[in-house]
């Protein structure tokens, strides 16, 4: 995609996610900036259906990734709600602000549609995000290749907040991976989607720092994101403005990563990796908390 030269008016923005801890931290910071402007958000259904039942997808990850890959999934699939339900009623009492939310509740709060489903890439589904008439789609923590009828469906395309360095690591985990592989950086990439192929698009923001190798990928995969979410911010603003520059990425550069087996998991361990920590968890719910370690990290 070639860099914008002119400006492009955005007032109407569709979101896809998926309802989970990260981006249940990193959201908020979009649909507080773009209230109003955004129409839809699209989230995926994880479970059931070709997908299997939640039971069978956590056989199978354990099977391929083990116990503790399975805990750190289950910590940001399904016990983020119950969390949210109590964090909420601590913040009440404590007369802090909430900041992290189940993301139907968000919809609800700011009056955003919501569409869920397993194929977004349905005919029945691009019609209905078709109908909303989308200027920009934002994709943020989602778990489908989106394909070329979808990506061609945008005015002015679509953007994804990827939580890692591109194009050194690709794909879904590359917290995870950073630490296998040893990097000394970690960071947060947005870029345009423009084929069917993950994490290979134009670069619009990128921010590296080291990685503190005592921070566990589950805190780290909710400060980049929200990292992420402001950079978005960023691109959207100059997209809009003008200024907007995406630099291809260099397609020999980096490579692409999956889930991780359980000889990957072995090596995570042997670099002294720490895929969750409870306080981590718990922090996510407290703005207080989050807030002192996103500006101390």
């Amino acid at each position: 995609m070639p860099t914008v030269q002119v400006p492009r008016s955005i007032n109407r923005i569709v979101l896809l996610s998926l309802d989970s801890l990260p981006p249940a931290t990193a959201i908020p910071v979009l649909a507080e900036h773009f209230q109003g402007r955004i129409v839809a958000i699209v989230l995926s259904l994880r479970f059931g259906g070709k997908y299997g039942t939640r039971w069978a997808q956590l056989k199978k990850a354990f099977a391929r990734s083990g116990l503790r890959f399975v805990i750190y999934v289950s910590l940001q699939l399904f016990l983020f709600y119950p969390m949210c339900f109590l964090a909420d009623g601590i913040n009440l009492l404590l007369g802090r602000r909430k900041c992290a939310y189940p993301l139907r509740h968000l919809a609800r709060r700011y009056n955003i549609p919501v569409i869920s489903t397993r194929e977004p890439n349905s005919r029945a589904i691009v019609e209905r995000i078709r109908s909303f008439n989308p200027d920009l789609i934002v994709s943020c923590y989602f778990d489908h290749v989106i394909r070329q009828k979808l990506i061609e469906l945008p005015r002015w395309g679509i953007i994804n907040i990827h939580t890692g360095i591109l194009p050194d690591i690709k794909g879904p985990v590359p917290n995870i991976w950073a630490v296998i592989e040893g990097c000394k950086h970690v960071g947060a990439s947005v870029h345009y989607i423009d084929s069917e192929t993950l994490d290979t698009g134009p670069i619009l923001k990128l921010a590296r720092m080291e990685r503190n190798a005592a921070e566990s990928v589950l805190s780290l995969d909710c400060r980049l994101l929200r990292l992420g979410a402001r950079l978005a911010i960023d691109a959207i603003t100059e997209i809009e403005n003008g200024t907007a520059g995406a630099v291809a990425q260099d397609q020999t550069a980096g490579r692409y990563f999956s889930y991780p087996s359980r000889h990957d998991m072995r090596r995570f361990r042997q670099q002294n990796g720490r895929l969750y920590r409870l306080c981590d968890f718990v922090r996510q719910f407290f703005a207080a908390a989050e807030m002192r370690h996103d500006a101390n990290a």
